[in-house]
């Protein structure tokens, strides 16, 4: 079969492809899939973000449904609301198979082949030959933005960069062939990336599609038929394009909506705003190079000696891809391509070069650009994300470079058949080889040549005098490598590409081709892959079993970050073990919780203010080190346990009330009182009349995350305060009548109890959760049978 020819019906391609993606990814992953004890290690997963997902599957499995509150972090927090990972997306469902540790690594290793796969479905969803499609879905495959994120741990942004060609590729179909069923199916797919919670990567990605959808109806949509008013020929696409949006929401609702709704009770960290907060962490200019040479500025600790405090992924794009994309562009000023397919080239230019100019941040005007005029730019940071889409970008154009060259190889083929046609189509490459290519060349050369010499002349031109970070020896010793790949990887590309056009190379070169594009970047990836024992790793240790075995129902541990001869536990590790902790890491707070300990980070206001730790029920303490003068319960490899005395009950009835009439006077009146059992403070309205002081006890009967019950004996009426986060979304029941909640002590809750014995529940009710599952129900139901009623009407050959 004759590459150079697009095929129209059935063809093998995708399933030699397919099973080569899922043999890469075999034996990439071959050190985690094969050994069952293992896990991937990541920096974020451990011990962040598997924290709240251990809790969520055990939650399910004690079958308690979907948790709302979460009581390990911060005294307590919303959970779905704070987005605690892909809690709903759909490979999640691995969580309740296989062991946690074994789920989570199986869906990196699930993403990389989908990576390989959506890369293939974008080349052909663009009618690119099934060749040239393969180019696509290899330069994606092990792309060095997406798959580095293995070394952090951060599945959910590589999640949502694994569906952007998908996303891209359903838009496109949608457009060209005028089918809602494509576009419903868009709204699946960010509807998927909105449940990976990675909240700025799915945003990013959606610029990405709308940008590619005005480009379209600006230069691609057909004229209408003569007569007919203009203005109706975008309406359709307006129309489905706008409706696959919000029915994504819609599907998302369950993570959108209690999300949406919690933001105006939350804060975050007072340096996380304005222009300087969103344009930090952007791409440094100098970092360019690491699209081709990803061990000149170096990345992760020990090679690193660019600008930004650390570096744990890289951007590298592959000798291969870059070679073909540039090729790709050249094309776009040529006629190798056809006017639609130059178009396409040039949309992916633009937009790759505006969002190369984005990841710079405040290096050039475009982001402060897009600060000032998009929503939600000031509550993002990174705009070094934006290299996602850009990825895309760049293995979509590697794929019309190599259409270029079969297309060029037809036209030498149908011109003579003497060879003299072949020689005339194929013998001028445009300008933007020499143009692009050129530096990126001699910049490989020098790197081989002289490494050392070439990252002492980055290091005296392009950073300034006196910086402390210097290229390492590892990093000098893997550029001069680094220059090798490039050299041969573009060699290779340049040549097959040439080869095959004129017909002196055969359709299999393509295969040798991308088989050294997929080493090249399996060498780079490899270094961000890292796979550990779970058994040491995840064990428990002493002070984890003395909890266990010492700590009641409704108290709480903390674990400063406290200097010492050894670390804490991390902020989220306690959750882990689901010991309910005081700190936590989170991107929120609760405001009432902020305000008491003024500010986001716990350990400072629980040292600075002790009368927090009773109000919270802290029992436990747990130090980087021995504490002189005081016996520890328990120890483990430098970490000690202590206890604190018991100075306050869980729930207990004040022997004093006073009301106060705002947030700042309740903060400082609660900080001033040394012991809250003697008098506590609430807030209310100016005049309002304050609960009266009971007297009697309570004991804890159940305490659940979203359900607390308590057995009060008063014997006097009045207020019960109890150690437990406030928030308006938590109910409370007295002998199963509602009544009032009252904020006590700036951030915990209190109810009224009139004398006798009485049970009082409190109950965690998110509206926005229950209604949002509704409404994505309703919403998934509809866009199922849509595309199943336009798949039944389909046209015979539609498909092909």
């Amino acid at each position: 079969m004759d590459p150079s020819k697009p095929e129209r019906g059935r063809d093998s391609t995708v399933w030699w492809f397919l099973a080569g993606a899922a043999l890469v990814t075999l034996l990439f992953y071959r050190d985690f899939i094969f050994n069952s004890e293992r896990l991937l290690y990541g920096s974020d997963m451990l011990f962040e973000g598997i924290s709240l997902r251990r809790f969520y599957v055990d939650e399910i499995l004690a079958g308690r449904g979907v948790p709302l509150w979460v009581p390990h972090v911060y005294g307590g927090m919303p959970f779905v609301a704070i987005l605690p990972g892909p809690i709903f997306y759909p490979s999640t469902i691995l969580y309740f198979l296989l062991p946690l540790h074994r789920a989570i690594g199986w869906t990196f290793v699930l993403h990389t082949f989908l990576n390989g796969a959506f890369g293939y479905f974008l080349g052909r969803s663009f009618r690119l030959r099934p060749a040239s499609a393969a180019v696509c879905g290899a330069s994606f495959l092990l792309a060095g933005y997406v798959t580095s994120h293995l070394f952090g741990g951060q599945d959910g942004r590589m999640f949502t960069m694994t569906l952007i060609p998908l996303a891209l590729g359903l838009l496109n179909r949608g457009l060209e062939r005028n089918e809602f069923r494509w576009f419903a199916g868009l709204a699946f797919v960010i509807a998927a990336q909105t449940f990976s919670a990675h909240v700025q990567m799915m945003y990013f990605s959606s610029l990405a599609l709308a940008a590619f959808f005005v480009y379209h109806l600006a230069f691609r949509l057909p004229r209408p038929a003569s007569g007919e008013a203009r203005w109706k020929a975008y309406v359709r696409p307006v129309a489905w394009f706008t409706l696959a949006n919000v029915a994504a929401v819609l599907i998302a609702a369950p993570q959108f909506f209690p999300t949406l709704t919690v933001l105006e009770h939350v804060t975050r960290a007072a340096g996380e705003r304005g222009y300087e907060f969103a344009a930090s962490w952007a791409l440094p200019p100098q970092e360019l190079t690491a699209f081709f040479l990803p061990d000149l500025i170096g990345s992760l600790p020990g090679s690193y000696w660019g600008q930004n405090p650390i570096k744990l992924h890289t951007e590298y794009l592959g000798a291969v891809p870059l070679a073909f994309a540039i090729l790709g562009l050249s094309a776009g000023f040529g006629r190798a391509l056809d006017r639609d397919q130059r178009r396409v080239v040039w949309f992916l230019a633009g937009a790759g070069l505006l969002g190369v100019l984005f990841a710079l941040g405040a290096a050039t005007p475009v982001h402060r650009i897009a600060y000032a005029l998009l929503p939600m730019m000031s509550s993002l940071r990174a705009p070094s994300m934006m290299l996602g889409p850009v990825t895309v970008f760049v293995a979509l154009l590697a794929a019309y470079g190599w259409e270029a060259a079969l297309s060029r190889r037809a036209a030498a083929g149908a011109t003579s058949d003497d060879g003299s046609g072949r020689n005339a189509a194929a013998r001028r490459w445009s300008w933007p080889v020499l143009l692009l290519g050129g530096p990126i060349l001699v910049l490989g050369a020098a790197a081989v040549l002289n490494p050392r010499g070439l990252a002492n002349f980055v290091l005296l031109s392009w950073y300034p005098d006196g910086w402390l970070r210097q290229p390492s020896a590892v990093s000098i010793d893997a550029l001069r490598l680094n220059g090798l790949f490039l050299l041969a990887g573009f060699g290779l590309a340049w040549g097959a590409a040439w080869g095959v056009a004129r017909h002196r190379f055969g359709a299999w070169t393509l295969a040798a081709v991308l088989a050294f594009g997929v080493m090249d970047l399996w060498r780079v990836d490899a270094r961000y892959l890292r796979v550990e024992d779970a058994g040491p790793t995840l064990a428990t240790d002493s002070v984890i079993e003395t909890l266990y075995e010492n700590a009641e129902p409704g108290e709480r541990v903390w674990a400063p970050s406290l200097a010492g001869p050894v670390p804490n536990y991390r902020p989220n590790q306690l959750a882990y073990y689901g010991v309910p902790s005081a700190s936590g890491l989170q991107k929120f707070l609760l405001r009432p919780y902020a305000r008491l300990i003024g500010g986001i980070a716990p350990d400072e206001g629980l040292l600075r203010h002790p009368v927090v730790r009773p109000l919270l029920n802290v029992r436990h303490l747990i130090t980087p080190g021995a504490q002189e003068g005081v016996e520890s319960v328990a120890e483990a490899g430098g970490r000690h346990l202590y206890e604190f005395p018991s100075e306050l009950p869980y729930a207990y009835f004040p022997a004093a009330i006073e009301m106060v009439g705002d947030t700042a006077a309740a903060v400082a009146r609660t900080l001033e009182v040394s012991d809250p059992a003697r008098l506590t403070i609430i807030e209310g309205r100016v005049g309002g009349e304050a609960p009266a002081a009971g007297q009697g006890s309570a004991s804890l009967v159940r305490h659940e995350p979203d359900r607390v019950v308590l057995e009060v004996v008063a014997d006097r009426a009045g207020l019960l305060a109890v150690s437990e986060i406030h928030h308006e979304r938590w109910k409370a029941l007295l002998d199963g009548e509602e009544v009032v909640v009252w904020r006590v002590n700036t951030a915990f809750r209190g109810v009224e109890v009139p004398a006798g014995r009485h049970e009082l529940v409190f109950e965690y009710r998110s509206s926005p959760f229950t209604f949002g599952a509704w409404v994505s129900l309703l919403t998934l139901v509809g866009l199922t049978m849509s595309i199943l009623t336009a798949w039944r009407r389909r046209p015979r050959g539609s498909e092909a």
